[in-house]
């Protein structure tokens, strides 16, 4: 099994670049931000690549990687029933390991919808599998209240934003729902005090279900 290899760039392609190593090239499927990385780098200096081996029943297949970072995300990737070495690439061509982080740690199902492949029950189940990833791979991202899952913008981390989320959920309310319904009332006023907060709140949130 190959784990890493030292040489000289080739040819880079968008998915795929040649590595020729003491005189043997060897073909590496690379996501395309990884791609972007070695157009930046001198030909004539060697690069090291963190390699995957995949052995299937007719072939051998290198999948390479800047660091090891984003190789244990391309394996963590895979575990997902629906997700396999050319997803994962595809996925970590699409987003930034924060990016990717974010999305599966507040199932931000809609971060995947322009992903070749991946349609809502496979988006469902990279949410739902990878939502403690983040945590496990020692990624920190201050995204548990501060990421809007349904528009995609960030929500104050104020004190008082928090705490009217956190009491919103108790009352029963879905957590994206909270985030939306706080998120817009904070930033139209943002010296309103808690208990105003939560009022609006739930003043909003009950027109939204009648």
């Amino acid at each position: 099994m190959i784990g890493k290899l030292r040489g000289l760039i080739d040819k880079i392609f968008d998915d795929k670049c040649l590595i020729d190593v003491n005189g043997v090239f060897y073909v590496v499927f690379i996501s395309h931000k990884t791609a972007q990385s070695l157009r930046n780098q001198d030909k004539q200096s060697p690069l090291l690549l963190v390699i995957e081996t995949i052995v299937k029943e007719d072939a051998i297949e290198l999948y390479g990687f800047v660091n090891e970072n984003e190789k244990m995300w391309f394996l963590e990737l895979m575990k997902v029933q629906g997700v396999g070495a050319k997803m994962a690439q595809k996925i970590l061509s699409a987003m930034t390991i924060e990016e990717l982080a974010k999305a599966l740690s507040v199932a931000d199902t809609k971060s995947f919808n322009n992903i070749s492949g991946i349609g809502p029950k496979l988006a469902s189940r990279l949410t739902t599998e990878l939502k403690d990833s983040a945590k496990k791979l020692g990624i920190l991202v201050d995204i548990e209240i501060n990421y809007d899952n349904q528009s995609g913008e960030s929500v104050s981390s104020e004190p008082v934003t928090q705490d009217a989320i956190s009491a919103l959920e108790n009352l029963g309310y879905k957590k994206h729902d909270c985030l939306r319904v706080v998120n817009h009332i904070f930033r139209k006023n943002q010296q309103t005090t808690l208990e105003n907060l939560i009022t609006q709140s739930l003043r909003e949130l009950s027109k939204s279900k009648h």
